[in-house]
């Protein structure tokens, strides 16, 4: 779609495109290229916060690092590709947080892999999830589309990355909290839901505090009715959180990247510090700050425990969801 090839343009120019610019890590010599999958479509806040990463990893490690987006399933199919993919070090990618760990807990989705079907690398990124709708609808905050939706049952459209992403749990636990009835449906990624709702197809799409949103409100293409982060974001001064308009929501995306399974440890261990080098880079940072990308850094041991975790968290509300 014509907003997706110009975000990934606009992202192409922004981060520069790889090139080794040392010798090569003798860890990872072996490889031509490092490829980083991210399971969705190019374009939106998750791919344009990957490639903001790439040339400062190339730098560090002498072999460039190469986005590839594997979209489609939820995430799953890219998520599959990188838990499949040959354990050198060669491939890696992003696994989204909690919606990787809700599509393996699903029996029905079928998923090839588990949590101990990863190596961590290390967490990139703690973001949180909002709902926005087009800049011209006449919903100003949640409260607006819980009364709409009570009105007209079934009749307000409302997207997130797929059953059981983060997107859709907080969506359901917010129908359940407020008696609204949403007519909720996934999408292909947020480049994808981003020009459905530009284009009046849906009414409200699920999107992250980071990436591209940010211009997007500031311009008036969008609204944000809330984010359901346990704090106001500050770089979003006029809206208000979940909690704070009586919706005692919260749900927070976590950016991880992972290596398949049995990738050597040394291996991961240098993966993990390039990662941080990269996060260390002020130019990185600068363009994180100006794209709303709050960077949050975790080793591959603490992300691995912060997994964990979370999937003990997860368990009894995937079984709610699930009817179980």
């Amino acid at each position: 779609m014509k907003i997706s090839h110009f975000l990934t343009n606009a992202a192409l120019v922004l981060f520069g495109v790889p090139g080794a610019a040392m010798a090569a890590d003798p860890l990872l010599s072996h490889c031509r290229t490092i490829t980083m999958i991210v399971p969705y479509t190019a374009g939106g806040s998750g791919d344009v916060s990957a490639r903001l990463l790439t040339p400062a990893m190339t730098a560090d490690l002498g072999v460039p690092v190469q986005v590839e987006n594997v979209p489609g399933a939820g995430g799953q199919i890219g998520v599959t590709r990188i838990a499949t993919s040959k354990p050198d070090g060669c491939t890696i990618g992003w696994t989204y947080m909690p919606g990787i760990i809700t599509s393996y807990l699903d029996p029905t989705r079928k998923a090839a892999y588990d949590q101990k079907s990863f190596a961590p690398v290390g967490t990139y990124v703690l973001d949180s999830s909002g709902l926005a709708v087009k800049g011209d609808s006449p919903y100003n905050n949640l409260t607006d589309l819980v009364k709409a939706a009570k009105a007209k049952p079934g009749s307000i459209t409302v997207t997130n990355a797929g059953k059981l992403s983060g997107g859709d749990i907080v969506q359901h636990r917010l129908e359940a909290i407020s008696g609204a009835d949403f007519n909720i449906l996934s999408s292909a990624g947020g480049a994808e839901a981003l020009a459905d709702l530009l284009g009046g197809h849906v009414d409200v799409i699920d999107i992250d505090a980071g990436g591209p949103n940010g211009e997007l409100a500031r311009t008036g293409q969008i609204k944000i009715l809330a984010f359901f982060s346990r704090e106001p974001i500050a770089s979003y001064p006029n809206v208000t959180t979940a909690k704070q308009q009586g919706y005692d929501l919260e749900l927070g995306i976590v950016r991880t990247l992972s290596a398949p399974a049995g990738t050597p440890e040394k291996v991961v261990k240098r993966l993990s510090n390039a990662l941080k080098v990269a996060m260390d880079d002020s130019e990185v940072k600068d363009k994180a700050v100006k794209l709303n990308i709050p960077l949050h850094y975790m080793d591959a041991n603490e992300t691995a425990k912060y997994w964990a975790d979370l999937e003990s968290q997860l368990k009894p509300i995937v079984a709610e969801r699930l009817g179980k």
